[in-house]
């Protein structure tokens, strides 16, 4: 408790800093977790609250709309030719970057060739499907692809945030550029690394004035000092979604009001596939065999979640497969260890693989996050009990990144046994998202940070890539989603739900956009006029 007091006083000095003298309405407080850089796109940190916040700053030409669907955004008009392969957009005419200078087609065109040129690990492979980009006047552009591409519009379109070529034509090294000139609703008035960012109304954005004309968003990592600030008042809403344990108490404080909905997040255990023992189909459905998951959502989530799926895809997607199904058993788990000669040789309790190898793995889970610490914590005893000994090791997010994704480049490999792991929601909405997660190949498996490896799934894959048709998009889908249940490289434990915890007085116009939650554009914004 001496703690989270002591968190709280400094929180109060650092408001201090920055909220205006009494008699001012003060700015909209936003609680977020961790550093996210200077906000531009090659230095923000993390899916989510990262890449939300930098979109407020930096557009992309799309946005997705409460249902996560692509929508046209600094696009007034487009057409997609019958062949999938050219596009063609009219912008709006009245965009402008923070200093004032035009936004034009030749920005989006200088975008794409950059992140083409400077590597990005999320959307270098984004750009590749594209052969030309052509620019018409000001407004005017056309990409041509060289195949027609079923995630387009969700990537790069509505992913991609555009850079003002005026600034950034000269930058050889983006990651240490910290300029923060955009176009969003937003532009950064302040930083202060560790502590906090200051955000004020972009008043000239073509949509028109944002909603709320100034965000602070102090950088509070620990949970529990987090939510005992937003009962206090010092905040007015955070990104963490509320622990379950702390749902009904504040739908119970008086002046505060409960969002919740589907959280496409995902909590996954992941395996290294290149592992000499995990690369064995027996040993890993064996370890899934022994995690109970709905025991999972029901002690770790208190029922606000979703037991995963075994196929990644969450059911309320219309891409999933209810037909792939998967029940726990641990009779069948050591059935399946017998079979394959993991016996306890030694009379020590743990299992030993037929070369003699015992079962002995690490386990990684992220420091600061109590629900993957408590899930790691659980399969160690599920998998002690089976004869596999797990030892469970927490560690800070960048060092779990150092050895499961290097540099967030999946071509570096891979230094781990296994993970308890997540993906935010953008990777769930993405139509290829199973060809990122499973793909072989690493310049297309972007995010296969397990090292998977099937040609079936790669073929699937490359079929999904340039398929256009929905129903099609669907079958490929389900054939992908059946291959994983049955091959295991992931197994995925739950979905947690979104339930976020706001202050109405403050700000009442909260979008909660499905998977993601209410820290999106859609609650500052009102969508452009046609």
């Amino acid at each position: 408790m001496r703690t989270v007091v002591h968190a709280l006083i400094a929180l109060v000095l650092v408001l201090a800093v920055v909220l205006p003298s009494s008699g001012q309405a003060g700015p909209l407080r936003i609680a977020i977790h961790r550093d996210e850089g200077s906000l531009n796109p090659y230095t923000y940190q993390s899916g989510y609250p990262g890449w939300n916040i930098m979109t407020l700053v930096y557009e992309p030409l799309f946005t997705p709309d409460a249902d996560n669907i692509p929508q046209p955004w600094l696009v007034r008009r487009y057409t997609v030719s019958p062949d999938g392969r050219t596009w063609t957009f009219t912008l709006h005419s009245n965009l402008k970057w923070h200093d004032g200078r035009p936004f034009t087609a030749d920005d989006v065109k200088f975008t794409y060739e950059y992140v083409r040129k400077h590597a990005h690990s999320r959307w270098t492979p984004q750009v590749r499907a594209i052969e030309s980009i052509d620019t018409s006047g000001p407004t005017g552009l056309i990409l041509r692809l060289g195949a027609p591409s079923s995630g387009f519009a969700a990537q790069p379109l509505a992913d991609l945030p555009i850079l003002p070529r005026h600034i950034w034509e000269n930058v050889a090294e983006p990651r240490r550029f910290n300029d923060m000139i955009g176009s969003g609703p937003y532009r950064v008035a302040e930083i202060r690394e560790g502590q906090f960012y200051r955000l004020v109304a972009n008043e000239a954005y073509f949509a028109g004035r944002p909603k709320v004309r100034e965000i602070i968003l102090p950088i509070i990592r620990d949970a529990t000092v987090t939510f005992t600030a937003l009962k206090a008042g010092e905040i007015d809403t955070t990104s963490r979604a509320l622990s379950p344990e702390v749902v009904g108490e504040f739908e119970k404080v008086a002046g505060i009001k409960v969002a919740r909905g589907a959280g496409y997040a995902s909590t996954i255990l992941q395996f290294n596939y290149e592992h000499p023992l995990l690369k064995d189909v027996r040993l890993r459905q064996a370890i899934a065999n022994t995690i109970n998951t709905r025991l999972m959502v029901r002690l770790l989530l208190l029922g606000y979640g979703v037991v995963g799926s075994p196929g990644y895809i969450h059911p309320d997607s219309p891409f999933y497969n209810p037909a792939v199904t998967f029940t726990a058993s641990k009779t069948k788990a050591v059935q399946l260890l017998n079979e394959a000669g993991y016996v306890d040789r030694n009379r020590d309790g743990i299992r030993d693989a037929p070369d003699g190898t015992p079962l002995r793995f690490t386990l990684l889970t992220l420091a600061g996050n109590p629900i993957r610490i408590r899930a790691a914590d659980l399969i160690r005893t599920w998998l002690r009990d089976l004869g596999i000994d797990a030892n469970v090791v927490a560690q800070e997010d960048a060092s779990i990144i150092a050895q499961v994704w290097p540099d967030f480049d999946t071509c570096k490999g891979r230094r781990f046994d296994m993970a308890v792991f997540g993906w935010s929601a953008p990777v769930m909405n993405r139509t290829t998202s199973l060809r990122d997660l499973f793909h072989s190949d690493c310049r297309f498996g972007t995010i296969n940070i397990g090292g998977y490896k099937n040609p079936e799934i790669d073929r699937l894959g490359a079929d999904l890539a340039v398929s256009a048709q929905p129903e099609r998009q669907k079958q490929i889908l389900f054939e992908m989603q059946r291959i994983i249940a049955a091959e295991v490289p992931i197994h995925v434990l739950f979905y947690q739900d979104g339930t976020y915890a706001y202050r109405a007085e403050r700000h009442n116009a909260w979008v909660y956009q499905k998977g993601q939650g209410i820290l999106n554009k859609l609650s500052f914004i009102n969508p452009p006029k046609p």
